[in-house]
């Protein structure tokens, strides 16, 4: 009788309970184990990623660089071990220095910056490498950090610094220079076009180029922008309208460009100088 109370009562219950606890246990355990290998799959997953894209990835903390992917290091030209551990703002020209640091502070402490900024960064070889950052606040060793993600942009201000530059010197030529796209929508028109059609600059950008033609010659120019290739430079006489209603005779020069992954017609018009007219 003792013994069936015995195994009936208190201590095996508690006996009961423990087992239950420790079943519990295990199957946590478990979970704890399929989550970490869940995270470190993910873990894997990312820095895998960030290793093969083109764009460099650094994480900095108090001006110092603590992590720099693959495409980082190569476009400033250093070895991993050689920018670990160097200030970033080193890097930068010296001119902009102070500013590079400022607003390093500021996203730090986590202020937020809204305009990009291109900086000029000094390669490990002295050339000067025009960098567009995105950086963000983070959390690094419980200590606030910035992680930034960059491109190189040199070759692209390199492009857009010779295209101003061509630009400027179109706006110095006499004879009328634009650009229409494949629709013969006005997209570029140089000082002389607005001058001689007698209209501003906003006046002419995103109109097409027929209504500044006389009526009889519309349908045939607008052939002609159909037939447009980058190979055959068209040539034509035509007559533009100005503002005041007065007829232009032009002898037009007309040929596509590719700009990025877009064709436009470049059209070049020289005004026709009557045979009495000035020498």
């Amino acid at each position: 009788m003792q013994s069936q109370n015995f195994m009936g009562g208190p201590l095996t219950w508690q006996l009961e309970d423990l087992g239950k606890r420790i079943k519990l246990l295990e199957e946590t355990l478990t979970q704890l184990k399929t989550l970490d290998l869940t995270l470190h799959e993910m873990q894997y997953i990312v820095y895998s990623y960030v290793e093969k894209i083109r764009e460099g990835v650094v994480l900095m903390q108090d001006e110092i660089v603590v992590w720099a992917n693959k495409a980082a290091c190569d476009i400033l030209g250093y070895e991993y071990d050689e920018v670990i551990n160097k200030s970033a703002v080193d890097l930068v020209h010296p001119k902009y220095r102070d500013l590079f640091s400022a607003r390093f502070a500021m996203v730090q402490a986590g202020g937020e910056i809204t305009d990009v900024v291109i900086w000029p960064f000094i390669s490990k070889t002295r050339e000067i490498k025009h960098i567009r950052p995105f950086s963000s606040r983070v959390m690094y060793l419980g200590q606030p950090a910035i992680m930034a993600f960059f491109s190189d942009v040199t070759e692209e201000k390199k492009i857009q610094e010779e295209l101003l530059m061509k630009a400027e010197m179109l706006e110095l030529v006499g004879d009328l220079i634009y650009m229409l796209d494949t629709k013969g929508d006005i997209k570029y028109a140089n000082k002389a076009m607005c001058e001689s059609l007698g209209y501003t600059l906003d006046e002419i950008i995103g109109r097409n180029i027929l209504d500044f033609h006389i009526e009889e010659d519309k349908k045939r120019v607008k052939i002609r922008l159909r037939l447009a290739t980058s190979k055959n430079q068209g040539k034509y006489k035509t007559e533009y309208v100005s503002k005041d209603g007065t007829s232009i005779p032009v002898s037009v020069y007309g040929k596509v460009i590719n700009l990025g992954s877009k064709e436009y017609i470049l059209g070049v018009g020289r005004l026709i100088v009557p045979a009495d007219g000035p020498i």
